[in-house]
């Protein structure tokens, strides 16, 4: 026999394809596409080692050099962190496998383990793909003509920094802005971004309203949107509701809580319009028409009111439900309407035990011997006179007379025997718990959505008990990574205590006020974010991304708006309810999104925004629908070749860790060093230039001449060591039990001892024990904390103007307007299970997983009547534009309602339109409305989003070319 001995190089060019089996996929490099990536600046084929048959192929796939710890730092969201072996060999990450070694809560619930999904089992093949980006590029033909020019990483660098000096002394800081994207880190990308933006003095877009996921109706309800339970807690539940989620898609690793929970006697039900993949494994289907969701739920709270199912001693406790009203005004009776220098946040109940009102605590939600009425009318004597006051829960009461199940049946499409059946068994249950997940924030009317299920499961007493609660904005994060976005230049121990001693004035005064931690917390929060660095992605694209005649309107669908969308945002601008940028954009840097495929009515931007830009940057990884359009593409490391924290939630209460399994390739480089890189040639370029001073947006003078060594906390964590920033966080982290860099680095992971410090993170309101799940909120229900509204209950009763003048004091179910025009179909989306957002969506290996191309999901009702044959090119179209797309006709989605699932490319689709070209998007006003305590900006919550599902369409075959 032959022995034939190849080369790497020869092996390739011989045989055309060559293949290294990566886990479960093949890594496949054409010859031809290999060599124009390479020009381009993507990766070059002469990475791979030698081989001598192709048998060692496959004989040595199991062999390896080195074995370390990672995870994947996209965006999944509610399933987010799992700790990955990640297999190197010859300098190459062949091919990863869960680890599995999750430690077990206790006896009596299930483990962690293994977590994964079939995305991050092929990411070894994504670094190697031919979208990955390995070497600076410059534009070369005009904004997204697809031609590069190839340039170094000083050149890169040096011309964005001259540019960036020049727009600071000329245009301020307020000209530079930056998008985060979903891509952000609780390490080197997240320190990297925030202390660079607070050092220059830029700005940062907060994306969470605008892509949805701001929960308004948590917010209003509670004060706060980042609390969830971890996934074993789901154990303890006898009654799950998956509602305004499909876990079985977007949550994978975690399904198997829900599904062992079914095994030990929990009944889990699904209300969705669809029968979806989640809803076929569940014990009760409760089908829903599309956008009808607080109808559904206000029945519920009909029965259980009606009937007297609910708690009184919760709804008393806990809620404003027992808080008195005027009749009058009706506005809460307040102290300042009894004494002259009454508090405006001083609100009464009557107690039954003395016939009289009695003033609400403002420290403690212990009702002691006080027993506040539910149900009456009583007399007060104002300093005005006397008025009559009645409990909220009163108001409610006559309020849910509407909503009982016969009269919704026709609004929902659910019979009304099956809402009183369910209504009565949440009633009734033990532990009731809702999944939600991000999806009603997405409607126009979403924030009545989600205050009626709080509204359910408050009545029933479903909250800060083992196995309840409804899981709102998912987040549990090491809380070190924010106060070192904005610490001084000092060791970080000594960096982080100065924060503190900052922030202590402040803390005392809290404290002596009787607020909370967490009050505390969000009011420092709020108070920074006033100072305008973060400013609402919504809003931006509002005023400088031509979105203006889309996301302004509002009144053209909403039949319920008396004035225009504009009217409502200059008044909650010039009230300072709300910030919109004031100055028009020069510099876009995108580190860690995809703006050009994310935003709803991005075709847009291309024609309004770039052209204001005299640089745009993207960051990346892959050549992203952002990169086509970007100036300059700076490659970005892997995941499996760098070292970075991620964030979390506490549906998995570990933080996961990436290590250097593999050196970045060729040129690309991590987060942390891009930012130490940038920094650092503004410093040398502006003392070269002399160009060292100029004025932030407060009109204070600022040095650039020593930028970098700020960033770098005196050049003790600078790009020469990523990882020394990471052992530093590490190091002073309040909440992950004192672990070591070196030791999550060896392990990939470490359970979270506390909720911590975190703004986003200490909203979960619990105390984290080894041995026990966790359980969101127990300082409430335990400790009687204060919720952080202004009532400091739960509140469902909003006395503010814009509420009143909206109808929304209560929860209320409105109709989801006819956004995008008359048309007979609503389209609705969601995560997908191949690709939660477009990190994956050219992915060969997940492509294989499905149709590999983009579809739109169609009843076989709405199919057959419009001549649609499955797999058909189809064009969709409504009032604001069109897109072409294929069909997928299902028996499982009902007639009216299509499906076209989020992150598909807009290269992947005809012309580059995707749906979001005929989504408008329009703000609802209410999601304006400030001035009233807790409905205030801050990170991640208080702005409006842009809404999507139960857009109006029509879809229609596309008839083929005759041969």
């Amino acid at each position: 026999m032959t022995t034939i001995t190849l080369t790497r190089r020869s092996f390739l060019l011989g045989a055309g394809v060559g293949t290294l089996s990566l886990s479960l996929v093949c890594l496949r490099l054409d010859v031809s596409a290999a060599a124009a990536a390479e020009t381009a600046g993507a990766s070059p084929a002469a990475a791979l080692p030698d081989y001598h048959a192709w048998e060692d192929l496959y004989r040595q796939q199991w062999v390896w050099d080195t074995v370390a710890k990672g995870t994947h730092h996209v965006n999944c969201w509610y399933q987010r962190g799992c700790n990955w072996h990640v297999y190197v060999k010859d300098g190459i990450v062949w091919r990863e496998e869960q680890v599995a070694r999750y430690p077990q809560t206790n006896a009596s619930v299930p483990d962690f383990n293994p977590r994964g999904c079939q995305k991050g089992a092929c990411y070894s093949h994504r670094m190697y793909d031919p979208t990955r980006l390995t070497y600076p590029l410059k534009r070369a033909g005009a904004r997204g003509e697809g031609r590069w020019q190839r340039v170094t990483w000083d050149e890169a660098l040096t011309a964005i920094a001259d540019r960036m000096i020049d727009v600071l002394r000329a245009q301020g800081p307020g000209a530079i802005y930056w998008d985060m994207g979903g891509g952000n880190t609780s390490g080197g990308h997240g320190v990297g971004l925030f202390r660079t933006r607070h050092l220059l003095d830029t700005i940062v877009l907060n994306l969470n309203s605008e892509v949805g996921d701001h929960h308004p109706g948590a917010s209003v309800t509670c004060g706060k949107i980042d609390f969830a339970s971890s996934g074993d807690d789901w154990f303890y539940s006898d009654l799950i509701l998956i509602w305004g989620g499909n876990p079985l898609y977007t949550q994978i690793p975690n399904a198997h809580f829900l599904l062992e929970a079914r095994y030990h006697g929990a009944e889990v039900v699904c209300i969705a319009p669809d029968l979806n993949p989640s809803a076929i494994h569940t014990d009760l289907w409760v089908p829903v028409n599309v956008g009808t969701d607080a109808a559904l739920g206000l029945a519920f709270a009909h029965v259980i009111v009606s009937e007297n199912l609910y708690d009184a001693t919760f709804v008393r406790e806990q809620t404003d439900l027992p808080f008195l009203v005027r009749t009058d005004t009706q506005r809460f009776l307040r102290a300042s309407d009894l004494e002259s220098d009454g508090a405006e946040d001083g609100f009464y109940v009557y107690d039954l035990t003395t016939q009289r009102i009695h003033p609400a605590s403002r420290t403690t939600l212990a009702l002691d011997a006080v027993t506040p009425a539910l149900e009456g009318e009583f007399s007060v004597t104002t300093r005005k006179g006397q008025v009559a006051v009645t409990p909220v829960f009163a108001r409610l009461r006559r309020h849910l007379q509407q909503y009982a199940p016969e009269a919704v049946a026709p609004i929902t499409g659910t019979a009304p025997e099956v809402i009183r059946r369910l209504a009565r068994q949440i009633a009734s249950a033990r532990a009731a718990t809702i999944m939600s997940q991000s999806n009603f924030s997405k409607f126009y009317h979403g924030v009545e959505m989600e205050r009626v299920q709080f509204l359910v499961l408050a009545l029933c007493g479903h909250f800060g008990k083992k196995g309840s609660g409804l899981n709102a904005f998912a987040s549990l994060t090491t809380d070190a990574n924010e106060a070192a976005g904005v610490a001084p230049a000092l060791p970080m121990k000594l960096a982080l205590a100065a924060v503190g001693v900052e922030k202590a004035g402040a803390w005392m005064q809290a404290k002596w006020h009787g607020d909370t931690n967490e009050m505390f917390v969000y009011g420092e929060t709020r108070k920074e974010y006033a100072k305008g660095g973060f400013v609402s992605a919504t809003l931006f694209f509002h005023r400088y991304g031509g979105l203006g005649a889309l996301t302004g309107s509002s009144r053209r669908w909403d039949p319920h708006l008396t004035r225009d969308l504009d009217a409502y945002l200059d008044e909650a601008v010039e009230k300072g309810w709300q910030q919109t940028p004031t100055t028009e954009p020069k510099i876009f840097f995108e580190v860690g999104g995809n703006i050009l495929q994310r935003v709803r009515g991005y075709d847009r931007l291309i024609g309004e925004l770039l052209p204001r830009l005299d640089l745009l940057v993207t960051v990346d990884s892959r050549m992203s629908a952002t990169a086509r359009y970007s100036d300059y593409v700076l490659p970005a490391a892997a995941w499996y070749e760098r070292a970075d924290i991620t964030w979390a939630t506490p549906h998995a209460p570990f933080s996961h860790v990436t290590t250097t399994a593999a050196a970045p390739r060729a040129e690309a480089k991590a987060d942390w060093v891009f930012h130490c890189l940038l920094l650092k040639k503004i410093q040398d370029r502006a003392v070269v230039r002399g160009h060292t001073v100029y004025r932030d947006r407060g009109g204070t003078e600022r040095r650039l001449d020593h930028v970098y060594d700020d960033l770098t906390f005196g050049r003790r964590y600078t790009e020469e060591d990523p990882e020394a920033l990471l052992r530093a966080i590490f190091e002073v982290n309040s909440n992950t039990g004192g672990a070591s860099w070196d030791t999550v680095k060896r392990d990939g992971c470490v359970r979270f001892t506390s909720v911590g410090m975190s703004p986003v993170t200490i909203g979960n309101a619990t105390d984290i024990v080894s041995d026990e799940t966790i359980t969101a909120c127990t300082w409430h229900t335990a400790k009687k904390m204060p919720w952080p509204t202004v009532t400091r209950r739960m509140q469902f009763y909003i006395d503010h103007d814009w509420y009143l003048e909206l109808g929304e004091v209560l929860p209320v179910h409105k109709d989801n307007p006819r956004i995008g025009g008359n048309y007979p179909l609503q389209m609705t989306g969601g995560h997908t299970r191949w690709s939660i957002h477009a990190s994956w969506r050219d992915s060969a290996p997940m492509l294989r997983l499905q149709r590999g191309r983009p579809v739109i999901y169609l009843s076989q009702a709405d199919a057959a009547a419009r001549g649609i044959a499955d797999g058909a090119a189809v064009r969709v179209h409504n009032d604001i534009g069109s897109f072409d797309i294929h069909a997928k006709v299902s028996a499982a989605v009902r007639p009216g309602q299509v499906i076209v699932y989020h992150a598909w490319e807009p290269s992947q689709f005809p012309g580059g339109r995707t749906h979001q070209v005929l989504i408008p998007g329009p703000i609802n006003p209410i999601q304006l409305a400030g001035g009233y305590y807790h409905l205030q900006p801050t990170m991640v919550v208080g702005e409006p989003g842009m809404p999507d599902r139960g857009t109006r369409v029509e879809v229609e075959a596309i008839p083929t070319e005759p041969r």
